[in-house]
């Protein structure tokens, strides 16, 4: 039974990612092709990260005080409003409206990263451990291979077509996530009817998101680390073809340094749960944020492609360390009834960077160029490396500090 709900959310990152992949990769490619410029693309996914805040944050709330609502219907809610929305899209004749549902598709999208990532610890109560650096490690593998087939597939016929990919993904999300449940489900929760009860004498327990940022005050902190540390790697991914251009680069070695980055991801990401056996969780984020202050620092340096090759490389020791084990350290971290507002605070703060870097990005690279702009990506993720350092505290210090255990 393990072995086989390990499988299905594994089908539930891979199918989530493939969804997010021929979205968020593609959106300069499907805006241009209907006629919008790059400061319109750039409005778009500032206006995108801020309504996936307010989007995730809302549900995770309403999640978090009604305790008979299943992460699984959520996600099936939304996954069915990105298949509509996706075939609107499709045949939408209207260039006001093309822009307002892409900006609606894309945050809902977004914001379903909150609730695809919570599934993973929602069975551990009863025992049941979910492998998620597996299952993000083939997310991440399923973005490389999309990115590559579809660009491939693109360019042989029409970004017209990306909303219909969008509607093929969702809809297999949607699949993957009504089988991913016990086979017994109800019976179980019966058994363990002591925690669900005590789960629910907490949930009881009124809390606004003031006395949450009391609570976690460290974890808030070490969340405005974030915005700083992703602000670099965002500005990067949405104008990584303006970065690479005065180095001779063009939209096909883009392409192939996109896909370096994705596919080093999937080692890391797969073998996660070994390597945080063996390094701490609170090191393994002091590790990746001098990762992403090399890879970034590498970046501002290139003079050529080669080195740009090497700075996603480095994507390795990143990203893809940083997001599972500030997944993994939410989880240890925030008591049960808080987890999906705990896990909506990272998707809150990844938004956030996302819309300073896609919405002063623009400006700084029409104003002070491409080498200025990416100095201060390298300043921006010094100060993210920094915070990150005080903030972060050992799970285990913390559950003795606190005289709490988590479970």
């Amino acid at each position: 039974m393990i072995r086989q709900l390990n499988i299905k959310y594994v089908a539930n990152q891979f199918f989530y990612f493939s969804m997010f992949a021929s979205m968020i990769a593609f959106i300069s490619v499907y805006l241009l092709h209907k006629g919008f410029d790059n400061a319109t693309i750039g409005t778009v996914l500032s206006i995108m990260s801020l309504s996936t805040i307010g989007i995730q944050t809302l549900l995770a709330n309403y999640i978090d005080k009604k305790k008979d609502v299943r992460l699984q219907d959520v996600i099936s809610f939304l996954a069915i409003g990105i298949v509509l929305g996706s075939i609107s899209l499709y045949f939408m004749p209207i260039d006001l409206g093309i822009l307002g549902l892409t900006i609606l598709l894309l945050a809902v999208g977004q914001a379903l990263m909150t609730f695809v990532n919570s599934l993973a610890f929602i069975y551990e109560k009863f025992g049941i451990h979910i492998n998620y650096g597996i299952a993000r490690g083939m997310g991440s593998f399923a973005y490389a291979i999309i990115t590559i087939v579809l660009g491939q597939i693109v360019k042989a016929t029409t970004p017209n077509i990306l909303p219909l990919f969008y509607a093929v993904f969702a809809f297999l999300l949607l699949v993957s996530v009504r089988t991913y449940s016990l086979p017994e489900e109800d019976k179980v929760i019966v058994e363990d009817e002591g925690v669900e009860e005590s789960v629910a004498e907490q949930v009881a327990v009124e809390q606004n998101i003031f006395s949450f940022f009391l609570k976690y005050s460290r974890l808030v902190l070490l969340m405005g680390g974030v915005v700083f540390l992703f602000f670099a790697h965002t500005l990067i991914n949405n104008f990584l073809i303006q970065v690479i251009t005065p180095i001779g680069g063009d939209s096909g070695v883009m392409g192939t340094a996109v896909f370096v980055a994705a596919i080093v991801e999937l080692p890391a990401m797969m073998n996660f749960e070994q390597l945080s056996r063996k390094i701490a969780i609170d090191r393994l984020l002091k590790i990746s944020a001098v990762f992403f202050l090399a890879k970034h620092a590498l970046t501002y340096l290139a003079p050529n492609m080669f080195v740009i090759y090497l700075a996603q490389f480095l994507q390795i020791g990143a990203y893809s360390v940083a997001y599972p084990a500030l997944v993994e350290y939410i989880n240890k971290i925030v008591d049960l009834e808080d987890l999906v507002k705990g896990q909506s605070l990272l998707t809150t703060a990844i938004a956030l960077s996302s819309v300073f870097a896609s919405f002063l990005g623009g400006i700084l690279l029409d104003t002070v160029g491409v080498s200025q702009t990416l100095f201060i990506g390298v300043l921006t993720t010094i100060i993210g490396l920094l915070v990150v350092f005080v903030a972060v505290e050992n799970p285990r210090e913390h559950e003795l500090n606190t005289g709490k255990t988590k479970g």
